[in-house]
């Protein structure tokens, strides 16, 4: 499945009417960008309850209770399907009304091999590999037997 990008889907609001539209553009966007997932059967049942989920937050009262369980749990939700690793959707630690994918890595809980320099990832090593530099910016990788994909980086 692709994942989405760091940043904000939302900005400067707590209203839930624009949450909720940029909620569900977010995860609209998202669903038709991962067509190619959506062929199963298994896959089809999944798109089709974030097509509703969609839908239901077009279609919903934006004053109503149902109105803001969508935008604090059913979409935050949803979205968090689509981050990427070591990350979550939500709001920003640091701003409480800037929604988007953040990351979320704690080095400390980290499972894969730490590294300050890509020469330090054994040549036989597969798994994840996060790399932070002196300067504290920090790229995900997955390895293959040493071959490194990056999977994301913040900088």
């Amino acid at each position: 499945m692709k994942t989405a990008t760091f940043g904000t889907v939302s900005h400067g609001t707590l209203c839930t009417e624009d949450l909720l539209d940029a909620f569900a553009s977010e995860l609209e966007y998202q669903v038709q960008r991962n067509a190619e997932a959506w062929c199963s059967d298994e896959g089809r049942q999944e798109r089709d309850k974030y097509m509703a989920l969609i839908g239901e937050a077009r279609e919903v009262d934006p004053d109503s209770d149902e109105a803001s369980e969508l935008v604090n749990e059913s979409l935050p939700d949803a979205l968090h399907a689509f981050a990427p690793a070591y990350s979550y959707f939500g709001a920003h630690e640091g701003d409480g009304s800037d929604f988007g994918y953040w990351p979320d890595i704690d080095q400390a809980d980290f499972d894969g091999l730490s590294v300050a320099d890509t020469s330090e990832v054994p040549a036989d090593y597969s798994g994840e590999v996060l790399h932070v530099n002196d300067h504290g910016n920090m790229t995900l990788y997955a390895a293959d037997r040493g071959r490194l994909t990056e999977v994301w980086s913040i900088v």
